[in-house]
């Protein structure tokens, strides 16, 4: 394996020379209106250093982009999110020709519905603003979870990470006896562009087979360094922020949801008819609930204003 030096945000960094010659080829063209997405997974595995690969390919990224005057920094720990919608709000703030990261910490651990909505969220997205001419690096769990039009039509590259094996003999247990160990290793990819990514799709469409090795990558497999072209430990920091409101908001009880879609519904319903003069049977009919639940919610939850006669929802 061969690589390349570059630095970027004062450190010197490395980076497989066929994976940044692919990269510069996006640099190279995003300057003629385009936006790309790069999709990183972890062969149907955790802990293979997909993340730590897609740093470096966004720093790299950046480093090109500065080189070519489009944007003096396009990637810092402010373009790395855990949560899709608040990527997608702060995006479209971020300098034209810019490099965001998703990573996929808190989607990962949720049930494929909402991976597809976090699919269809980025679309829509790129729908809007592409005009930004943005880099994305989408860190996924499984390519072939994905939507096809985001698999196929909508990503340029697919970069599968997967962790190697030897076999050693020691004395790992202390008695003299050399015994086989298998030694697992990070820090090697695998590489489809277009072309051969759609193959693969193809593919398991067809024979609903989920393997990467279907196709032959696009060139002989790659390695990567152990490196964080940013602050690692702010980098840590959210990542654990955000597993955090994932699992609270996962461990809460399904009534506590239900409660609180509720509530929403009705505040936001009473907003919109409130210089309607609505009471709480125009909320009962505007929310499909009867006015007895409608009533008694209101109450439970403070937000019933008991000086009204006509029960009026209070709204601050």
């Amino acid at each position: 394996m061969s690589y390349l030096e570059f630095e970027w945000n004062g450190q010197k960094l490395k980076i497989d020379k066929m994976l940044a010659e692919t990269l510069a080829s996006l640099v190279y063209n995003v300057q003629e209106d385009y936006d790309f997405c790069i999709v990183i997974t972890g062969d149907r595995m955790v802990r293979t250093g997909k993340s730590v690969l897609g740093l470096t390919c966004g720093a790299f990224l950046a480093y090109l982009l500065k080189k070519q005057g489009l944007n003096e920094n396009a990637f810092n720990e402010n373009n790395v999110f855990f949560d899709s919608k608040l990527m997608l709000d702060q995006t479209q703030k971020l300098t034209k020709y810019s490099v965001i990261q998703l990573d996929e910490a808190r989607e990962s651990l949720a049930a494929s519905k909402s991976a597809m909505n976090l699919q269809q969220s980025v679309l829509d997205f790129f729908a809007e603003c592409g005009q930004l001419n943005h880099i994305f690096i989408l860190v996924m769990p499984d390519y072939f979870e994905m939507k096809e039009i985001m698999a196929v039509a909508r990503s340029e590259l697919l970069i599968n990470v997967y962790r190697d094996s030897t076999v050693v003999h020691k004395d790992f247990m202390g008695d003299g006896v050399k015994r086989p160990i298998t030694m697992f290793k990070r820090g090697f990819f695998k590489l489809y562009n277009r072309d051969s990514k759609a193959a693969m799709y193809d593919f398991f469409r067809t024979t609903r087979y989920k393997n990467y090795n279907s196709v032959k990558p696009t060139f002989p497999p790659g390695g990567f360094e152990n490196q964080y072209p940013i602050d690692e430990k702010k980098y840590r920091q959210l990542k654990e922020e955000a597993l955090s409101r994932f699992k609270n908001k996962q461990n809460q009880p399904k009534e506590d949801k239900l409660a609180n879609k509720f509530k929403a519904e009705l505040l936001q319903t009473y907003k919109l008819i409130k210089e309607l003069g609505g009471n709480n049977k125009t909320i009962a009919d505007a929310t499909g609930k009867s006015q007895q639940a409608v009533s008694q919610f209101l109450k439970n939850n403070d937000v019933f204003d008991k000086k009204k006669p006509t029960g009026y929802v209070k709204v601050d």
